[in-house]
């Protein structure tokens, strides 16, 4: 029986790319999010890590839900691809959201849209990354091969994240420092392009 045609440099190499989306996500919620609305927004410290929290929590009850749907799913365009497309758009938007606050809302207020725009983007980035990372076995029943995908989703997805923070850091932050804000870590302008690159990103690396 003949050994199995292995995935192209391509096919790993658009694999891989494609948890950039993962990667950013997980970058600005671990670098910036209590940052941001703590030191610039002004929302209580305590309160941001409870919406921190609470997203967290509830990721890990949509995480397996999505998982079990995907493995089942049965549709013309295969089990995993429908919910990776369907994830595009509201990863991207409600990624564009969290670091776009409305100005004037009382604390009370911006936990709760905190809260809720948490909560969504960890629900739709898992209806993109669980799907496309359960492609790995159906890409290639070789082990070697197996791990050699993974690599290259690692690769992109530690990267991806990464670039992100160096551009925060060497660009945006030092282009708005001003004499108000004598880093630009605490310009919530800085954040506002943040935002928009992000979501573009994480958009096409979706796509």
């Amino acid at each position: 029986m003949p050994e199995p045609t292995p995935p192209s440099l391509w096919t790993k190499l658009s694999f891989g790319f494609g948890s950039v989306a993962f990667g950013v996500k997980d970058n600005g919620f671990g670098y910036f999010l209590l940052l941001f609305y703590s030191q610039v927004i002004g929302l209580d410290a305590r309160l941001v890590g409870l919406a921190i929290t609470v997203a967290l929590i509830l990721d890990a009850v949509s995480d397996p839900i999505v998982g079990y749907w995907s493995d089942n799913l049965r549709s013309k365009w295969g089990r995993r691809h429908p919910f990776m497309y369907a994830a595009a758009i509201p990863v991207a938007a409600t990624y564009y959201l969290i670091w776009n606050p409305p100005v004037g809302w009382s604390e009370q207020a911006l936990f709760w849209y905190l809260l809720s725009i948490a909560v969504l983007i960890r629900t739709s980035i898992t209806f993109y990354e669980t799907p496309s990372s359960a492609l790995t076995p159906e890409l290639t029943g070789d082990y070697d091969q197996r791990s050699s995908l993974l690599s290259y989703r690692t690769f992109f997805q530690w990267t991806g994240g990464n670039t992100m923070s160096v551009l925060m850091f060497m660009i945006l932050f030092p282009a708005f420092a001003t004499a108000q804000f004598a880093s630009g870590q605490f310009n919530r302008d800085a954040y506002e392009i943040y935002g928009i690159v992000a979501s573009v990103l994480i958009f096409t690396a979706i796509m």
